[in-house]
């Protein structure tokens, strides 16, 4: 395995935890887009009961006060979750460029041996084809 092989190898193995991070950061923004909307069904819920029942209507405010700081929490940390997801599409793409970078440079070296392969081969048999002659020209003197 030549040292390209082990960037590669390095690099591809950066990208892939980079874009496990971007997952994972995109599962979590989705979890809590995803609660915030279970609140505010809730709030609709505990509405729909604050009215049928005096009981329910006076803790109503309460619960709703909870309910709005909570929301805005969600919506504040969902808020921080796009920054954070942006910032880890870039150092995706970053990732893949270089991996790209060494992907290319690794495919470079590998003709190149092909090449260089293949002109020592013709280099033998050319050879061989000369000494050949030689031998059959000698014996036929």
């Amino acid at each position: 395995m030549t040292a390209l092989d082990s960037m590669v190898r390095v690099h591809r193995w950066v990208l892939d935890e980079k874009q496990r991070k971007l997952a994972d950061l995109q599962a979590f923004r989705d979890k809590l887009t995803e609660d915030l909307n279970a609140l505010d069904r809730d709030i609709e819920a505990e509405r729909e009961a604050a009215g049928q029942s005096d009981e329910a209507g006076s803790v109503f405010p309460a619960f709703v006060a909870a309910a709005l700081d909570r929301r805005k929490k969600l919506c504040e940390t969902i808020a921080n979750l796009g920054t954070e997801t942006e910032a880890a599409r870039e150092d995706v793409a970053e990732a893949f460029s270089e991996l790209k970078k060494y992907e290319l440079a690794l495919k470079n070296q590998d003709l190149q041996e092909s090449t260089q392969r293949g002109r020592r081969e013709r280099m033998n048999l050319d050879e061989l084809g000369v000494s050949i002659y030689r031998r059959n020209r000698a014996g036929g003197d």
